[in-house]
């Protein structure tokens, strides 16, 4: 795509971080914005921050774990505004966090729920609009977490290495079906987002810490995220990399060290390798 101007974006998980970030950077392209959210204040908010930058913008109520609620959010957004060309599959929690084999089945469901599910839901819901009409892209969000190995967050790792390697093959399949249709998997590292801060206010439901090496977790990730970018670079990020039709965008560099030691671990048959950032 080399023109957003006048053409329909949906953002999920548009309410907060990263998300809204991309909507109101859309907007200022003048886009029309479709933002999808569970948290309806929230993301009412944000479309009225649209509505200032001059943009027409639209809610829809919806948990991307549904897939009936994905197919409700393309009808809105086509009865809004007649097509989409951008959506961002964005929506993200941090999942449950502890020791794997501690998890229950509700908090492994739970979180791949969200953050698998809720994107192949995305992908089969509008990849088929974008590509009957042929001018669309898709930006899926991945994370650094789907190209290391760590501790504590299996279902949030698990989810964000499946998020990334569909992201590969819905690319690979627009190819070789011939299609106009751009991919962008966003992998960011550290940015400065409330989802710690979500995770902590579900208390001991699943999508929390679940036991004491949760709660490191979470503590860690807080940290690390404090420090982390501000959402509005990601979004000029996102708005660039769609242009471009450029398929990888990483936030930063600081884990490149972390995945090339992983990678040359795997080639040479070695036991797993910790991927911990390496900071400017």
């Amino acid at each position: 795509m080399d023109n957003l101007e006048g053409k329909t974006a949906v953002v999920t998980g548009a309410g907060s971080g990263m998300g809204r970030a991309m909507a109101l950077r859309f907007a200022r392209a003048g886009m029309n914005v479709v933002l999808a959210d569970v948290n309806d204040d929230a993301m009412g908010a944000v479309a009225a921050e649209a509505g200032e930058l001059g943009a027409q913008a639209l809610t829809q109520h919806t948990d991307v774990a549904d897939l009936v609620a994905n197919a409700d959010l393309l009808d809105a957004a086509v009865d809004g505004f007649g097509q989409v060309n951008v959506v961002c599959l964005n929506a993200g929690v941090t999942g449950s966090a502890g020791l794997s084999w501690t998890l229950s089945a509700d908090d492994w469901s739970w979180s791949l729920g969200i953050l698998l599910d809720g994107v192949i839901h995305g992908v089969r819901t509008f990849v088929p609009h974008l590509v009957e009409h042929g001018d669309g892209h898709v930006v899926t969000t991945a994370s650094i977490a789907g190209h290391i190995a760590g501790v504590y967050a299996a279902p949030y790792m698990v989810a964000k290495h499946g998020v990334a390697s569909l992201s590969e093959s819905l690319y690979h399949e627009l190819k070789a079906d011939g299609s106009s249709v751009g991919v962008t998997c966003l992998c960011p590292g550290f940015v400065n987002t409330n989802i710690v801060q979500a995770a902590r206010e579900r208390g001991a439901e699943a999508g929390a810490a679940q036991d004491a090496a949760g709660e490191k977790w979470l503590d860690m990730s807080g940290r690390a995220l404090s420090g982390g970018l501000d959402p509005e670079v990601v979004g000029d990020m996102v708005h660039d990399a769609i242009l471009a039709n450029q398929f990888w965008l990483f936030t930063d560099q600081m884990w490149d060290d972390a995945i090339a030691k992983r990678a040359d671990a795997i080639l040479n048959r070695q036991s797993p390798v910790m991927g911990m950032p390496t900071r400017a």
